[in-house]
């Protein structure tokens, strides 16, 4: 048994759960998570309500944080904090990833209050220039580290750019601001902070949600067929957007919104994350480079290889591209 238990007005699950991130336990009803924390209890009630939320709304498996005896959902354990949470395992009937995320989105689009904690709507602009300054800054640092880590040979040569491209998506991203052909579900969800592969998992963790876009979700869903050959052509993706937007429809500003984060190479700075921390050779940087041929000529591509009318939406496209 884990001693936190002890400060939680639940009988104390006997059963512990191997397979997941944190410290699991079940009562056979409900699985218990010990999480650890560094954020403030204020923080903590935000993604309770969101959670709780969802548990309303149908979906107990997004994982929701439990107050103690004190009235309080931190608890210390010696120098170390800790939040307990609770949930059950995936509630959805849906095989459907692209119906599932839909449902994730019509439930955001219901929560009744702002968060503050987790609001990202709106800010892409003023996030996206600061990831600039910021591996503008790490490329200096490492640049002039001697001796020079392997994979900078190869972030010399593409650096620009990765700079370049990533100033083209902030500037599209000034004129996709200015159109006004908005419709209802431009409204905030609740959207992943980075979706890869949660629409698989038996739980949602709450710490992954943010309240944004539901474009950010969808580019991150498409971005890894941007990386292969014809990969906008697969039919499981084109399975996936038309059930997606059977229930949410882009309007003309979601398309461009959705365009303007693909334009944006994070996954470029993912791998340049990828290298640092795990110290990888300069292979690993130089393979998904190479693939950035394939991204660029599905960038090119895009509406017309998804099945979207460029006249329908009135895409504005990089000069750049279509040269």
């Amino acid at each position: 048994m884990h001693p936190i238990f002890l400060h939680y007005p639940i009988n104390t699950p006997g059963k512990q759960v191997n397979g997941q991130p944190f410290s699991t336990y079940t009562d056979e009803q409900f699985y218990y998570f010990v999480v650890p924390v560094s954020m403030s209890e204020e923080n903590v009630w935000e993604k309770y309500v969101i959670a709780n939320h969802f548990h309303e709304k149908g979906l107990t498996h997004v994982v929701c944080p439990l107050l103690n005896v004190h009235n309080q959902f931190i608890t210390s354990l010696g120098k170390e904090k800790y939040i307990v949470c609770f949930a059950r395992n995936n509630s959805v009937p849906l095989d459907s990833p692209g119906e599932y995320l839909a449902l994730l989105h019509q439930i955001g689009y219901q929560f009744p209050y702002q968060p503050v904690m987790t609001n990202n709507y709106g800010r892409w602009k003023e996030l996206w220039i600061s990831k600039i300054e910021q591996y503008e800054r790490l490329f200096r640092s490492y640049y002039q580290q001697r001796p020079v880590p392997s994979f900078m040979r190869i972030l010399a040569d593409n650096f620009p750019y990765i700079i370049g491209l990533s100033e083209n998506a902030v500037q599209y991203l000034n004129m996709v601001e200015k159109d006004q052909n908005f419709n209802q579900y431009d409204q905030p969800v609740f959207a992943f902070g980075r979706l890869n592969d949660q629409l698989n998992h038996n739980f949602i963790w709450i710490h992954d949600l943010i309240y944004d876009h539901g474009t950010r979700d969808l580019a991150e869903y498409i971005r890894p067929h941007m990386l292969d050959k014809d990969g906008l052509k697969d039919p499981l993706l084109h399975q996936f957007l038309n059930e997606y937007l059977s229930k949410c429809p882009l309007s003309p500003f979601g398309w461009k919104l959705l365009y303007a984060r693909l334009i944006f190479p994070i996954h470029l700075y993912d791998k340049i994350d990828d290298c640092i921390r795990e110290e990888k050779e300069e292979q690993t940087l130089l393979q998904i480079m190479d693939s950035q041929k394939e991204y660029e000529r599905n960038l090119r591509y895009f509406f017309s290889d998804i099945g979207i009318e460029q006249r329908e939406v009135n895409v504005i496209q990089l000069d750049w591209l279509m040269s």
